[in-house]
């Protein structure tokens, strides 16, 4: 199976309700749905954690049939089941993150495989009418989409985040750090001291370690920041790949 391009621009011609509100999107992952029977099979889909002071409200964005595409190990991409390998302009997901690129998030930033680069974002999101062939309508009410109409902050400029109202600062938990960093070092060992970055982002989904951490998040969020990975000298990483001598 093929990784598929999530990005807008490559994107091809086809075919209780949150909303108006500020909020930071704090994790991103593909699912497989059948959203609550409403579809006959299940299909895979980008849900979106959003982060509004405090408190965690989920969103599904549509990314295509169960017979094109299904989440990859990680969930952070998308493997194609067929030739097809780029998402149409119209579904729900493409129109999302075309609205947070519209918004001032820069296309250069946004991987072409992986969507954790999303995560992090500061914004404001508005529902919109769209047509969404698939999912029936409910009653006289259209089917909708959360979209960004604003960007706040960016995730790297973004060094505190909201909770219950009150910003605070985002320092490392030491004990905690070393904690993955433990965890990290034993995937690193156990492939023979080199470990891509999405193999062992996977490796920490499944690690019985990392489910018995408090924070079992926070730890998962550490093992995708670039920043935390690089600052480290039990390894080395570059281009995505952790390397212990």
């Amino acid at each position: 199976m093929g990784s598929v391009d999530l990005r807008p621009d490559q994107a091809s011609e086809g075919g209780g309700l949150v909303d108006d509100f500020d909020g930071i999107i704090s994790d991103m992952r593909f699912i497989m749905t059948d959203y609550s029977g409403r579809m006959s099979e299940s299909v895979p889909v980008c849900q979106v954690t959003f982060d509004v002071d405090g408190e965690e409200s989920i969103q599904l964005y549509s990314v295509g049939g169960n017979g094109d595409f299904v989440p990859n190990e990680t969930g952070r991409g998308l493997d194609a089941l067929k030739s097809k390998t780029t998402l149409t302009k119209t579904c729900k997901y493409i129109k999302f993150v075309d609205s947070i690129k519209e918004a001032g998030f820069p296309l250069n930033k946004i991987d072409a495989t992986d969507i954790t680069s999303l995560i992090g974002v500061d914004g404001h999101w508005l529902r919109k009418a769209v047509e969404y062939k698939g999912l029936k309508k409910e009653g006289d009410r259209d089917n909708t989409v959360l979209l960004c109409t604003k960007v706040n902050k960016l995730p790297w400029e973004n060094n505190t985040k909201t909770a219950k109202g009150k910003a605070k600062d985002e320092q490392v938990d030491e004990g905690l750090a070393k904690s993955v960093v433990e965890i990290i070092q034993g995937v690193i060992i156990e492939n023979d001291g080199t470990v891509a970055k999405k193999n062992l982002l996977s490796a920490m989904f499944k690690s019985q370690d990392v489910s018995a951490l408090d924070d079992k998040k926070g730890a998962l969020k550490m093992a995708t920041d670039d920043t935390f990975l690089k600052s480290r000298d039990e390894w080395s990483y570059k281009d995505g790949v952790l390397k212990m001598e």
